[in-house]
């Protein structure tokens, strides 16, 4: 019971989602500034240790339930796109940054269709590793884990964005065209932590609370892939 009340105070505190959105997303900026000076600096025909894969795909899943009324709600399947940054750690293995952002809506769960409540954005900025399977040639399939924070921010100026802890297990294959072009495709599984009594989308109300221990989504995508 301890550990539940340390965590949720945790997501939950202002200062400490600060400091987390802001570490999160300085990862990201060093990432980006490590790749495009890899890019300058590198002479041609020297090994190269990043790839950059810009990716459009679709988000599936999301489900909430109120505890206080029973009532369902879900997040409306919609087009995610993002970047994947890999940096070679050794051979097979790389270090991993996901960036995907989802555009859509809440809605009421109805038998088939739902009445949308407002308009929602779901972030997830993730850090892992990723690692190469056999493969024949050019072509290498491939398992990915991360974890990191997922920002839900509901486009309503009377409810406050909700900033939680995720994890990510996915995998996929990548299509080398040449040593520094090719495409990859994505399957992921992101699981974000909620506490049973906890609530979310609030401001002075909450539109719900949660009577789970967290949400998932599948997301399947495609990118471009450029090695350097």
């Amino acid at each position: 019971m301890k550990d539940n009340h340390s965590f949720d105070s945790i997501v939950t505190h202002p200062a400490a989602l600060e400091i987390l959105i802001r570490a999160l997303l300085s990862i990201a900026r060093l990432a980006v500034t490590l790749a495009i000076a890899l890019l300058v600096i590198s002479p041609a025909g020297t090994a190269q240790a990043v790839e950059i894969a810009p990716f459009l795909g679709h988000r599936y899943g999301g489900y909430f339930e109120d505890a206080n009324s029973g009532a369902s709600f879900e997040v409306a399947d919609a087009t995610a796109y993002g970047l994947v940054l890999d940096f070679d750690l050794e051979p097979g293995r790389q270090i991993e940054l996901f960036l995907s952002r989802q555009d859509t809506q809440l809605e009421t769960a109805g038998t088939f269709t739902g009445s949308p409540l407002f308009d929602l954005t779901i972030d997830y900025y993730h850090i892992g590793g990723l690692y190469m399977l056999p493969g024949n040639g050019r072509v290498r399939p491939f398992l990915t884990g991360s974890f990191g924070l997922t920002r839900m921010d509901p486009h309503r100026s009377d409810l406050n964005p909700e900033n939680r802890f995720s994890l990510a297990l996915g995998g996929g294959a990548k299509f080398f065209f040449t040593r520094s072009l090719g495409v990859r495709f994505d399957v992921r599984g992101i699981y974000t932590a909620l506490n049973s009594d906890s609530a979310v989308f609030c401001s002075g109300g909450c539109v719900i609370k949660v009577n789970s221990s967290g949400f998932s989504q599948a997301e399947l995508s495609a990118a471009l892939m450029l090695r350097y």
